[in-house]
């Protein structure tokens, strides 16, 4: 049933509620990226600190020590230089003993200079140490060394110039060559100085350069270190968040538009209840927009306290409890009019739980409520059962049509499930059983089918039940399900009626073809399973039944089978045939048109067949009173007995029918026995009819001439043009098979064209070869399906005219039966007749019409058939009827043509009873283009004719 309002639904209030929350999930490695960005970016700024002043103390280190180790080389060989200065002048002591005082005051000179310099260079070694704590042992060793040799010379060289003074110049040689020796050795510990000390400078030069590398190495690895550990996860962190915050931007964005395009009606408020926002819809929904909505009080917008104030109140106090609640109430809308919206309000908290608004979704029921009205009294219009199981509980509920429709009054039946589906008929329960299980296992499936229940005043009533799950639980087992249900008990009797009618003639109300091969089978069946069972199967077709539908007319036709359906059924004994459907042992049945077939049951042989067939062809052939109209419609049948009965249906049936055609061939009016060589024939038939379509494109099919002569001067008067058909395999095929086939399926008038265009084209080429000796006409046959043809008498003018022949050189063959059939075919030989085109009426006598019609037809010759002409020596009965036709044909002024004369007996038989010209093979057999000139140029005797 569908309910009147929803149900209140009270939800617990979520936790962070609020935009913030869409970056929850990427809050903590935000924070961890802010903090390496700031360690990334303080370890940059750190390393190009150390950096730069690495590389300005390393470079002013290095410039000082460069600065100073330059100074300290210059000091020692400024100190060289002062030591060779006074080897050379204590070598001019030595050499000049009586020197003067100039060269005295200039060795103290240089010596004072000595000492100075010595002193600066003390000083500036002493310099290198305190800042260069490096300073290599041979270094300091060498200085020991210089500075003691140095000493040494300076005391040796001290007294020299008092001397000089004192003694005037006078200097002991001892004196000077110890002088001599200390300043050698000087020299020598200042070289070893200079030595050592340039050594010690490259060794730091490479271990400055060393630290530098180190330096610059480490600064690598810790950028290194920096990149990989720091700047290189910061970036992935960055990128990270900043595709998180693209997203969430634009989730939001989407948000931001679903919110202002949704068709429901939504508002945010703060946590008084007081609106924050509204969208399009809120406003159309209240006629309240954004501006003036903002601050107001939900409750008054929507104007639901006046409206409907009992669920009003029941709203409100779900909302002072700070919990969500899904309502369906009644508001005001913005026409002034009450509709039903369906709201759910939900709060909105952060982090901590702390309340900070309220998001209102409010969906228009107004529609929906109408709507459900519209189908409470659809269902209750259509008769339409509603049921609802419970699962969990196992009930079955159901409104009262339902219950009305199984006869019962509400509270008479026991809704649990079990009594309910007892209900339903035993052999339907398997079937409701895997319908139930399909859809519980595929819900796409609905539960539908059809079902027998018990009524409860004991009878079966059909009923339709279709449902579907309607709820499952969180591991998807179904709770509930609903559907409906119809009593379909006139469906079924029409279902019922309708299989009737599909095996049912509608006409004769005989069974159908279905039903008689169905019975046929089963026949077939028992006969194989059971020794001495025999059936016999006689097919009948009414013979000349089309005559009767196309000259009286349909309707007539349909009661004359109405008539012979009775016939049929009132003929036959009990145990000969089936006549009804529901009892095997009676069976007659109309398989479409005029074909009727009759199963002859538990026979005992072939001649039960025969005797049943006999009586049949007596009882159908009495005439027919139908519509004021006498009718005489003879039956032919075709019999096949289970002992040539085929091991299936339809071939039976196809069989019967090929016996059926043969008792037509055979004259009507008669039956005859199926036996395989029928079947035979009929294969042969068919594939003849597969090579003959073929026959004309292969250029199988040529045109012979036979010559019509007259009888006393066997002078040639014409040829006949006849078809014939040389097949690769079968060799000359006889017109007598071919042309009737050609008939039958259609091919005849494409072999008459080809025969008309050929003997034209022929009868030109004969008139160039043979002049005046040519035959005057050719004439050529014309069949029924060609005298049908709309374009008949322009192709045969269209003809004429190709080859330079006059119509007057053109005969036509028509046969007698065909000539007289109907006034349609007689008017167009009257056409062709106009042409100027001659008509011989051929095989005279052999039709229905013969001398009584004879004067109606447009022809000009008469042609009489051969099997007069044989007869005529022997029968006074056939010279009579020739006798006849002469006479008559002689006072309508037509020419006549015996047909077939192959004696000079005949000849001269025919001459004498004043038939003017024959033809046949005592003067000539049908021969090809160049035999006839042949023939016409040798004199065209008879002696000349083959025998």
């Amino acid at each position: 049933m569908v309910p009147d309002a929803v149900n209140i639904a009270v939800v617990k209030p979520p936790k962070a509620k609020f935009l913030g929350d869409l970056f929850a999930a990427s809050g903590v490695d935000g924070r961890n990226a802010h903090v390496r960005v700031r360690l990334a970016m303080y370890g940059v700024l750190l390393l190009l600190v150390a950096l730069g002043g690495m590389r300005a103390w390393l470079s002013q280190h290095w410039q000082d020590i460069r600065q100073l180790d330059i100074e300290i080389l210059q000091s020692i060989g400024e100190q060289r230089v002062l030591t060779q200065r006074l080897g050379v002048l204590t070598s001019q002591l030595q050499q000049q003993p009586g020197t003067s005082r100039t060269m005295t005051d200039e060795l103290a000179t240089v010596l004072l200079r000595s000492r100075n310099e010595a002193a600066r260079l003390d000083g500036l070694m002493q310099q290198q140490v305190e800042r260069e704590p490096f300073v290599a042992p041979e270094v300091l060793a060498a200085l020991q060394a210089w500075q003691g040799d140095r000493d040494g010379m300076w005391g040796s060289l001290e007294p020299l110039p008092q001397v000089g003074q004192v003694a005037n110049g006078a200097l002991s040689a001892s004196r000077l060559q110890h002088a001599q020796d200390a300043i050698a050795l000087a020299e020598s510990s200042a070289h070893a100085l200079v030595q050592e000390s340039g050594a010690d400078i490259l060794k730091r030069s490479r271990r400055v350069l060393f630290t530098i590398w180190v330096v610059l190495g480490g600064i690598l690895v810790l950028g290194g270190v920096l990149a990989f550990a720091v700047v290189e996860p910061t970036a992935r962190a960055v990128r990270r968040q900043y595709e998180t915050f693209a997203r969430q931007a634009d989730h939001l964005k989407r948000l931001a538009l679903v919110a202002e395009l949704s068709s429901n009606a939504i508002a945010i408020t703060d946590g008084a209840h007081r609106v924050v926002w509204v969208n399009e819809a809120f406003s159309r929904l209240t006629s309240y927009t954004q501006a003036k909505a903002q601050g107001r009080r939900i409750g008054t917008l929507l104007k639901a306290r006046s409206a409907d104030p009992a669920r009003f109140a029941e709203f409100y106090a779900a909302l002072r409890q700070n919990q969500g609640i899904k309502r369906e109430i009644r508001i005001a809308t913005r026409t002034a009019e009450l509709g039903w919206v369906l709201v759910d309000m939900q709060p909105i908290s952060d982090e901590d739980g702390a309340l900070n608004g309220w998001v209102l979704v409010a969906t228009d029921m107004t529609e929906v409520r109408a709507q459900q009205q519209v189908l409470r009294l659809a269902v209750d219009g259509a008769g339409l059962g509603i049921w609802h199981w419970d699962m969990v509980a196992d009930t079955i509920h159901c409104n009262d049509r339902l219950l009305a429709t199984l006869g019962y009054m509400p509270g008479e039946l026991d809704m649990a499930a079990a009594s309910w589906f007892a209900l339903i008929h035993p052999d339907d329960q398997a079937h409701w059983q895997e319908s139930l299980r399909h859809h519980l296992r595929d819900p796409d499936t609905p539960h539908r089918l059809s079902v027998r229940a018990r009524h409860r005043a004991g009878r079966w009533v059909w009923m339709l039940f279709t449902g579907n799950v309607a709820d499952r639980d969180v591991q998807g087992r179904a709770l509930r399900m609903a559907g409906v249900a119809m009593d379909v008990n006139a469906q079924k009797a029409m279902e019922q009626q309708l299989r009737v009618a599909a095996r049912t003639d509608d006409l004769t109300q005989l069974p159908n073809r279905a039903v008689v091969l169905e019975k046929i089978r089963q026949a077939i069946d028992r006969h194989q399973a059971q020794p001495g069972y025999n059936f016999a199967v006689l097919f009948m077709d009414f013979d000349r039944f089309k005559q009767v539908n196309d000259t009286l007319g349909h309707t007539v036709g349909d009661g004359l089978l109405r008539l012979i359906a009775r016939r049929l059924q009132d003929s036959l004994r009990p145990g000969d045939s089936l006549v009804h459907t529901s009892d095997f042992a009676q069976m007659a049945a109309r398989i479409g048109g005029d074909e009727f077939v009759v199963l002859l049951d538990d026979i005992r042989g072939d001649l039960d067949a025969e005797i049943v067939a006999g009586r049949l062809l007596d009882v159908l052939a009495a005439p027919y009173q139908v519509e004021g109209h006498r009718i005489s419609s003879t039956v032919s049948i075709g019999i096949v007995t289970s002992t040539h009965a085929e091991p299936d249906a339809d071939s039976v049936l196809r069989d019967a029918d090929i016996a059926m055609y043969e008792a037509k061939r055979s004259g009507r009016a008669r039956y005859a026995m199926f036996d395989p060589a029928m079947r035979q024939r009929v294969n042969a038939s068919v594939s003849l009819e597969n090579d003959l379509r073929q026959a004309l494109a292969l250029g199988q099919m040529f045109v012979v001439y036979q010559p019509v002569v007259q009888l006393g001067s066997h002078a040639l008067l014409g040829v006949e043009a006849l078809v014939r058909w040389q097949h690769p395999q079968r060799g000359l095929v006889s017109p007598v098979d071919f042309i009737p086939l050609a008939e039958a399926c259609g091919l005849i008038d494409a072999v008459g064209q080809f025969v008309l265009q050929r003997a034209c084209s022929t009868f030109e080429q004969l008139q160039q070869q043979l002049g005046p000796q040519a035959p005057p006409s050719v004439a050529v046959n014309l069949s029924r399906a060609q005298l049908r043809q709309p374009r008949l008498v322009a192709d045969i003018l269209e003809a004429v005219r190709a080859h330079n022949m006059s119509p007057q050189q053109l005969v036509l063959e028509v046969t007698e039966s065909l000539a007289a059939q109907d006034q349609a075919v007689q008017q167009t030989l009257r056409e062709i007749r106009a042409l100027g085109v001659g008509l011989s009426l051929d095989d005279f006598g052999t039709g229905y019409s013969s001398l009584s019609c004879l004067h109606e037809l447009p022809v000009d010759t008469v042609k009489m058939d051969r099997s007069f002409v044989s007869q005529a020596g022997q029968s006074e009965y056939h010279r009579v009827l020739i006798d006849a036709t002469l006479r008559m044909a002689r006072a309508l002024g037509l020419g006549t043509v015996a047909e077939g004369i192959e004696t000079p007996e005949q000849a001269a038989l025919m001459l004498a009873m004043g038939c003017e010209r024959g033809q046949g093979y005592w003067f000539s057999r049908p021969m090809d283009a160049q035999a006839l000139v042949a023939w016409v140029q040798a004199g065209g005797v008879p002696a000349l004719a083959p025998t």
